[in-house]
């Protein structure tokens, strides 16, 4: 019961935080180092050439993370409808041995195969990561980033970051840099 409680208090932060001020997403082009105003400004070579080799995955990730190391973790953008927070620098990555909708063996219509609801809510939380960019002041950028350099719902991603957040099943990690792969 504790599980559910932390996964409804995540969601209800990233709610929270995401009602705090409204941005329009930005496209794939303003995300570069130096942009200005409502731009998204990442650090130069936040865009990984290539994935680190040593990328663990989400479930294995979550039991050794401890605040304050370096991890890097692989997943696929995913575990709800909207895995973006809108106008903030977050999303959610999922394990990418849990199968989405769809997947396999049964072709089941989903819509919005990213989101895992064939999945049992308690598999899905202990498959899933919250990934953060943060600026100096330790805060999420203020940009969205939903289609930002090939960044869209069951994109396979790996990241590379600093754990914020390891306790009761919850992972939370932020990011210094971020590959998109097949």
């Amino acid at each position: 019961m504790w599980k559910n409680a932390i996964t409804v208090s995540m969601l209800a932060i990233c709610l929270v935080i995401a009602a705090c001020e409204k941005k329009p997403a930005v496209p794939a082009a303003p995300a570069t180092a130096g942009a200005s105003g409502s731009e998204l400004a990442l650090p130069s070579g936040f865009f990984l050439a290539a994935a680190p080799k040593e990328a663990v995955e989400v479930k294995d990730s979550k039991p050794k993370a401890k605040v304050g190391e370096t991890v890097t973790i692989i997943g696929r953008i995913g575990g709800s409808r909207e895995p973006f927070v809108d106008g903030r620098a977050i999303f959610t990555l999922v394990d990418t041995r849990l199968k989405a909708c769809g997947e396999g063996a049964e072709e089941d219509g989903c819509k919005t195969p990213w989101d895992y609801c064939c999945e049992p809510r308690k598999e899905l939380t202990a498959n899933m990561a919250t990934v953060r960019i943060v600026g100096a002041d330790g805060q999420p950028l203020k940009s969205g980033l939903k289609n930002v350099q090939g960044l869209k719902p069951l994109a396979r991603v790996t990241v590379v970051g600093t754990v914020a957040e390891a306790e009761g099943g919850v992972l939370v990690v932020n990011a210094s840099g971020v590959h998109v792969g097949q």
